[in-house]
Order: structure tokens, then C-alpha cells, then sequence
């Protein structure tokens, strides 16, 4: 049993007609219009897969930026609550301040401590917010309350 080929036209594609058994089938390529659906769904697919990854690229980025402001603003809490245990000496304490610039990853971070009396005696709250040195936008902020002596 071999292959014979046809003349005959089945659906304006030259056909070759092939027998096994008693079946027979017809072997032909795809039309135009299939391979330009297959191609615009493959672009979908496509597409929709770069917009995932770059969707988790930024939320790396984002993650990582959250991450070192935290890092900042719990650098700046832990020099607060080593002035309340009375942990640092006097010159350091005259270095406390409410706002600032630090380095962390690379990057400068400002940010701002606001310090307010909380209900009970001597008992106050800290908060420190974070963000990016030259925007107006915080990447992370920490609160702690603390006793002063």
C-alpha cells in the first residue's frame, strides 16, 4: 500500500490522496485566514505574558524600596529608644533630630519623626515615615510607643 496522489481539488488546495486500509485522507496546509487567527492569538498569549513579568518586576522593585525604607525608619526608632533607655552619651544625644537624610541600599532616604505624648504617664508615641530623598511620596512608616524616664 502506497501513497497515490489526486488532481482533484478538495477545497481549493491541491490535495494528495493517501490510502491505508479502506480509509482515505486527504493531506493539505492551513488557509490564510488560520494562520493569521493562530498568529493574533499567539500575540495575545504573548503579550499577556510580558505584562506578567513586567508586573513582577515592579513589585520586586516596589517590595525592595519598602523593605530599605523600613530598614531607615527602624534604624532612627532603635536611636530614639536608646536615648529613653539612656544608652547614648551626651554628645550623642544633642545629635537626635526629627528629620533627615540617611543612605541605605544605595539609595538616600529622608524622613521625618513625629513624636507625640501618648495617654499615660511618660508614655510616647513615635513615627517615623520613609521615602525616596526628593519625593513627596512615603515608600514605609513605623510607630513604636516608649516610655521616657
Amino acid at each position: 500500500m502506497g501513497y497515490a496522489k489526486s488532481n482533484h481539488d478538495h477545497g481549493g488546495a491541491k490535495a494528495v490522496k493517501t490510502r491505508f486500509g479502506s480509509q482515505v485522507y486527504y493531506a493539505r496546509g492551513f488557509t490564510l485566514i488560520e494562520v493569521t487567527i493562530a498568529l493574533v492569538i499567539l500575540s495575545m498569549t504573548l503579550s499577556s505574558a510580558m505584562y506578567a513579568v513586567h508586573q513582577y518586576a515592579d513589585e520586586r522593585i516596589r517590595m525592595k524600596d519598602r523593605f530599605l525604607a523600613n530598614q531607615v525608619a527602624w534604624n532612627n526608632l532603635m536611636n530614639r529608644y536608646q536615648h529613653s533607655k539612656g544608652w547614648t552619651s551626651g554628645r550623642d544625644r544633642t545629635m537626635l533630630k526629627t528629620k533627615g537624610i540617611d543612605e541605605q541600599g544605595g539609595q538616600e532616604w529622608q524622613w521625618n519623626l513625629e513624636t507625640e505624648k501618648a495617654m499615660g504617664e511618660n508614655l510616647y508615641r513615635f513615627e517615623v515615615q520613609v521615602g525616596v530623598a526628593g519625593s513627596d511620596r512615603d515608600q514605609g512608616s513605623l510607630a513604636v510607643y516608649l516610655v521616657s524616664n
